[in-house]
Order: structure tokens, then sequence, then C-alpha cells
């Protein structure tokens, strides 16, 4: 079995599905920003602040290669779909679920959250945005999109189990 990758925008339950789903299917649960950090033995935010976003990317893109035989859960950035090589990667895996929701909905998960440096330094029309312009990459990098809005975890995890399944 291959992985079953989880991509979207940032609040929209990656981290929240994936250990859900992990827990379903009893498989263990990758998260890749804190897979990059254990290896680098930084932050994400001193990673970028130190070595700069192409840096970054480019350590997403190896360890994209690293996992895609792993038989886990994957939970990715937000971002790791900046990169094209990074979508033909996910692509090549029948098992990419881009999450996704309004960005209304997802405005209000997300506003006012101090853990993440994006909403932090960016408007709510930045955001806007930058989750506008990532939408076609994340559709380019899946195999299925699955709404999230006014869903409970559990609806979500039903919606997804039968396309695992088959």
């Amino acid at each position: 079995m291959k992985p079953i990758f989880f991509i979207g925008f940032m609040g929209v339950g990656k981290t929240t599905i994936g250990k859900r789903i992990g827990d379903v299917l009893n498989l263990p649960v990758i998260d890749m920003d804190h897979y990059i950090e254990n290896k680098e033995r930084k932050t994400i935010k001193d990673i970028f602040h130190q070595h700069g976003e192409s840096y970054f990317r480019d350590l997403e893109t190896r360890v994209l290669l690293e996992l895609e035989s792993e038989e886990a859960i994957i939970t990715t950035g937000g971002g790791v779909v900046e990169r094209k090589r990074n979508r033909d990667i996910l692509g090549q895996n029948g098992s990419v679920f881009h999450l996704t929701c309004s960005f209304d909905a997802l405005w209000e998960r997300l506003e006012g959250d101090e853990d993440r440096p994006l909403v932090q330094k960016n408007s709510k029309d930045k955001l806007s945005a930058l989750f506008e312009r990532r939408f076609p990459l994340y559709e380019e990098g899946s195999s299925v999109t699955i709404q999230t809005d006014e869903k409970s975890v559990d609806e979500v995890v039903q919606a997804i189990l039968p396309y695992i399944k088959s």
C-alpha cells in the first residue's frame, strides 16, 4: 500500500482528519512539517528565517521522495504544492486528498491563531488571495477533493473512507 496524503490550505483540517483516518485504518501518521523539523533540528519558522523558502521547498521535495513508499497517513504543509515537482510526486500517488472549505469558514478557524506565522503577518485579503492562487495547485496534485465546510470530523472521515477502500 502506498501512503495516503492530505493536502490543502492551512486550517482545513489536514492534521485532525489525518490522525482520525490513521486511527481508523491503524496506520501511522506522519506530519511532514514535524518530520522536517526533527530532521533539521529547527522549527519551520527558523528554517525559513535562516535559509529561505527555496531551501524549505527543497526539503519538502526530498521528504516527499523519502515518504512516497511509506505505508502511512502523511499530512503536508499548506505550501507543499508551490513546487511543480512536489505536485508531480503527489500526482503519482493514487491516494491524495485535497481537503478544502470556503475561505469564510477557513477564516473563522484561523483568525487570531498565534501559532501560524502566515496568519499573523497577513491580512484577511492577502490570505484569501493566497488561498485562491493555491486552490488549482491543490487540485492538480490531488486525486480527490473533499469539502470540510460544516462537517464534523467523522463526516469527513466517512466521505474519505470509500476512496481508500476501493
